[in-house]
């Protein structure tokens, strides 16, 4: 009897750590990666991934193969697009973040989290390092390193700016594949904020125009998505 209990809690833990389709995986993954209500509308108490579920989503039913994510404060994002890939058993995500901090020039809200240990290693202690990897490094730079990568989803959360959103968006807009999607985080923050002038919503506008497009735009920070044809 005492063999059967043991293995059906094993067996009930082993399910809860496979898949973001429970309460309890997706609470670890919120405070591992320190999920935020204001950015994402996300609750933790809750299980409530906000806007993550928009990206888990997409991701579990259209399967993309390769991903990019460029920029995370802790990494919540990235997460959730790896999470998904591992659910499907399929897609890696190149996660690019410069690891600027307060006292960086165009942190936009950066901590340096992806200059330590801690941030390294996270999506290894997570059991996501088969689905991710990071790069520490530029837009700028990591376009010259890797000229040939393409993507099949792409999310955009680093540089805030409207230079830097215009920059990375037409950088990787051609590595985009046919039918991909590019995903666009703060499309309704307007103005200047502590850490610099938001141009997404406006960058985001004049790009969407004649694209096959989404916005969310009555949830505060906003998310727009846009489909390549």
């Amino acid at each position: 009897m005492f063999k059967i209990k043991t293995f059906a809690k094993n067996l009930v833990y082993a399910n809860k750590k496979s898949k973001l389709s429970n309460e309890w995986l997706t609470q670890k993954l919120m405070q591992a990666f320190q999920a935020d209500e204001l950015g994402h509308q996300a609750n933790r108490n809750k299980a409530d991934l906000g806007y993550g579920w928009i990206h888990y989503g997409l991701i579990r039913q259209q399967k993309p193969k390769y991903l990019l994510c460029i920029g995370s404060r802790y990494g919540y994002i990235p997460a959730v697009m790896a999470q998904a890939c591992k659910d499907n058993n399929f897609g890696k995500v190149d996660f690019v973040d410069a690891g600027y901090g307060d006292n960086d020039k165009n942190h936009w809200t950066g901590k340096g989290y992806w200059k330590t240990e801690k941030g390294l290693s996270s999506f290894k202690k997570f059991g996501l390092e088969n689905f991710i990897k990071v790069y520490v490094q530029t837009t700028q730079d990591f376009r010259k390193k890797y000229v040939n990568k393409k993507y099949d989803y792409i999310y955009i959360d680093g540089d805030h700016s409207y230079e830097g959103v215009s920059f990375d968006t037409k950088t990787f807009w051609t590595k985009l594949n046919k039918n991909g999607y590019m995903i666009f985080h703060d499309v309704c923050v307007k103005n200047k904020q502590p850490e610099g002038e938001y141009g997404v919503y406006q960058f985001f506008n004049e790009f969407s125009k004649n694209k096959q497009h989404l916005k969310i735009d009555n949830i505060k920070s906003g998310l727009g998505v846009i489909q390549k044809k």
